[in-house]
């Protein structure tokens, strides 16, 4: 193992829980909403339940291989050449995966709080912070989760209360005015954004107290961080309007402008920012770490420290050039990453069991 650090199992489901919010707090909303309207939180449940479906499924994987990272067992399921190449293909989902999270870091500061600062210059400093954070270990990683995420879930029911005066129920209505297919699309949209993400899980199951309990930790980071997205999207539609989100980029800043109780509370937009930074922070380090740690699994290598500064450049190189703008970067969300995501997710972790249960058959008989 080249890390050495051990978790607990409630640091496990406070690192899940707070990377599933992550940045489809900001990007999710106007994405399900474009799928479905007004009918967008119905998609998210069934992406929830689908999230369920790929918890258990990371369960037994981590319950048979429980010494074991995915690029690990990966060698062990398909052999040493297979499992190498499709180690490859995860390391470079991770790797791209990162990239897309200092992205969005970087678009959403220098376009709604910096306006006059370089995107480079964001991207830079938010990835010295990344390289920091994952040369000091895991342990400190979920220590910080711990420490912040009781003020991701303040900051969230503040938020949540204070907008309650603003809600407008006809925006919920007509319900599945176009039947259930847009409903379906969004939640295949929920499953790239943010649960079949959580495959990246794997990568640190070895390191918790309980590995024989992953399954159920990821259970209960679904379900709560599914509680926290679909509470979000549910005050978009019903404060700002399906047709407002389809013109914005980032609804869920927009909300906390939206706030306003006696002429007194408003404008508290630290609220939004601070859910925003925390639980991306916390992606972000979790994406990049999981980079570096899957590279130097596949090559054998004996520490990960050193590839953090090389990979931290690549990784600002690659998120400024992946798109031109904020538009293609979206269209990219929706076109390329959600089918990436929901293969690498679910389709290849579903054919790893289902040849580790083949195997297993054989070498019963």
């Amino acid at each position: 193992m080249l890390e050495k650090g051990v978790i607990s199992q409630v640091q496990f489901i406070i690192l899940a829980m707070l990377y599933s919010i992550g940045t489809s707090i900001l990007i999710g909303p106007p994405l399900f909403v474009a799928a479905a309207k007004q009918n967008a939180w119905m998609g998210i449940i069934v992406g929830i339940s689908l999230g369920f479906l790929h918890a258990y499924m990371y369960g037994i994987l981590s319950k048979r291989y429980p010494d074991k990272t995915l690029i690990e067992f990966n060698e062990s399921i398909l052999g040493k050449w297979m499992g190498k190449a499709l180690s490859l293909l995860f390391f470079l989902f991770f790797l791209l995966l990162t990239s897309g999270l200092l992205r969005i870091i970087g678009d959403f500061i220098t376009t709604s709080i910096l306006t006059d600062t370089p995107i480079e210059v964001i991207e830079i400093t938010f990835m010295l912070l990344l390289i920091l954070a994952v040369r000091l270990g895991i342990e400190p990683i979920s220590r910080t989760a711990e420490m912040v995420v009781p003020w991701v879930l303040i900051f969230f029911f503040l938020l949540t209360f204070c907008l309650l005066p603003e809600i407008v129920i006809t925006n919920l209505f007509p319900i599945l005015e176009d039947g259930i297919k847009p409903v379906i699309k969004a939640s295949i949209f929920s499953l790239g954004v943010p649960f079949s993400d959580l495959v990246i899980f794997l990568m640190i199951a070895p390191l918790v107290a309980a590995p024989q309990k992953i399954g159920k930790a990821l259970f209960i980071a679904t379900l709560s961080g599914g509680i926290i997205l679909l509470t979000i999207v549910l005050l978009s539609i019903l404060v700002l309007g399906t047709d407002l989100i389809d013109q914005i980029n980032y609804p869920f800043y927009l909300l906390a402008q939206k706030i306003n109780i006696g002429n007194f509370i408003q404008r508290i937009e630290v609220l939004a920012g601070g859910i925003f930074f925390i639980a991306t922070f916390i992606k972000s380090t979790i994406s990049f770490y999981s980079t570096v740690i899957s590279f130097a699994h596949i090559f054998r290598l004996k520490r990960y420290d050193m590839l953090t500064f090389p990979f931290g450049m690549i990784i600002i190189v690659l998120a400024t050039l992946m798109s031109p703008n904020i538009v293609y970067f979206n269209l990219f969300i929706s076109s390329t990453w959600v089918p990436l995501a929901v293969t690498f997710g679910f389709f290849i972790p579903l054919l790893l069991l289902m040849i580790d249960s083949i195997k297993g058959t054989i070498r019963k008989k």
